[in-house]
């Protein structure tokens, strides 16, 4: 074992974070996976509910060590919009995987770094270039192609993947609050937050289609729920590792995976608008990733 860790520590920064955001996207795969195969018996809003109770539990030491320093805020009120849109935009995740091929899902889930480029602009006051702008819309344009117009000609945007923009809308306003709070908050504690507040607010949505998990099923639920903690923590540790352009593109590793699981699970086989939507949605996220990275490295 300290072998492995010695080799892997003499690795390039890079290298290290592209092996962590690997991990990432394994680990988001089994998520989505379990999501979906566990969608027959356990509504969105169950899984939710565990999803959150997961990274409660994980984060519970943290709490407990430290009570009310893990607590201390001077935004509440913040706090509280980030967590119910985060927990909003969990469930409408969770029911779009149910109900759609995980290809595409996963592609619609990119859209997040499209809505941040508006939400910079109207929240934070960022100045949005005209090149920045270009790709935002260029991505968007594949979303289009992605949901595009069925065989009779009237546009086939379903109600799963209205969902996931919304969700991916939600969780970039999540960045977007994220990005305000590291102001004058930890991480830790707007983890903290983050998971208690996540945590209250879906009992409602499992309460409403509540059912005592078998014992195998109780055992998945609580894979995909360590395995969404999993997904943000070696997210974050590959983004921290290596520079934010080389990473990003690791990240869309998971349409393959996805792809891989659909097909071999599920008998989902993209189509030709996913596959080409998709590339554009990466293309335009991609040059977006590259723009803020070059201009974050400008004295």
């Amino acid at each position: 074992m300290n072998r492995v860790v010695r080799a892997f520590a003499g690795l390039s920064p890079n290298i290290q974070g592209a092996l962590w955001m690997t991990a990432s996207a394994l680990a988001f795969t089994v998520m989505s996976t379990l999501i979906k195969f566990l969608g027959e018996g356990y509504s969105a809003g169950l899984q939710t509910f565990y999803r959150q109770a997961a990274g409660f539990l994980i984060l519970l030491p943290i709490i407990l060590r430290h009570r009310s320093a893990a607590f201390a805020t001077s935004r509440p009120g913040l706090l509280l919009f980030r967590a119910g849109a985060g927990t909003l935009g969990t469930l409408l995740s969770f029911y779009a995987f149910q109900t759609m091929p995980l290809a595409d899902a996963n592609a619609l889930s990119f859209t997040r770094s499209l809505w941040l480029v508006p939400l910079a602009a109207f929240v934070v006051g960022e100045r949005i270039g005209p090149l920045r702008l270009f790709a935002a819309l260029a991505g968007f344009a594949g979303v289009l192609i992605m949901v595009r117009p069925g065989a009779e000609g009237h546009f086939a945007l379903g109600l799963p993947a209205l969902a996931m923009l919304a969700s991916s809308f939600l969780f970039a306003l999540t960045v977007t609050g994220m990005k305000v709070l590291t102001r004058d908050h930890t991480p830790t504690v707007l983890l903290v937050w983050a998971a208690t507040l996540g945590l209250v607010f879906s009992v409602p949505g499992a309460l409403l289609s509540w059912r005592w998990p078998e014992p195998m099923d109780l055992a998945l639920l609580s894979v995909m729920g360590v395995m969404g903690t999993a997904t943000q923590a070696f997210y974050i540790r590959g983004m921290a590792a290596g520079d934010a352009a080389a990473m990003a593109p690791v990240d869309y590793i998971r349409l393959v995976f996805a792809a891989a699981v659909g097909f071999f699970l599920f008998a989902e086989i993209p189509t030709v608008w996913t596959i080409v939507g998709a590339a554009v949605v990466v293309a335009s996220t991609l040059f977006i990733t590259w723009r803020e990275h070059a201009a974050s490295r400008r004295p």
